[in-house]
């Protein structure tokens, strides 16, 4: 599954960013574990699973080189979509895909993403 990336401006602190982020990601009901100053993981459900094979995402976040790369831990399994994909897995990507938006917009406001 595709990572995304939102662009940071120069000079914005990881701790800044990733304070946006879980702000942003908390009020949509996802819990915060943070892993270093520069990376975090975000949970959508209370219970954290270290299954990696479950309909409820588990994302990383990291500052890299003036980006906040956001990734899927958990994977999915279902029913073929009609795409081929497992549903479970084009849930995943798609509300990955969502939470990217929502830290995008939550950045730019804050003025730490371009």
């Amino acid at each position: 599954m595709r990572n995304r990336e939102i662009s940071l401006t120069p000079g914005a602190e990881p701790q800044e960013a990733l304070g946006v982020a879980r702000a942003a990601l908390e009020r949509h009901g996802y819990q915060w574990v943070p892993q270093t100053d520069s990376s975090a993981e975000a949970h959508e459900c209370e219970e954290i699973r270290s299954r990696l094979f479950t309909g409820k995402l588990r994302m990383s976040l990291a500052v890299q080189d003036q980006r906040l790369v956001m990734g899927a831990v958990s994977n999915g399994l279902g029913l073929a979509a009609a795409t081929g994909a497992p549903a479970a897995t084009v849930r995943i990507r798609n509300k990955l895909n969502h939470c990217a938006d929502l830290v995008g917009s939550a950045l730019t406001q804050a003025g730490l993403a371009r």
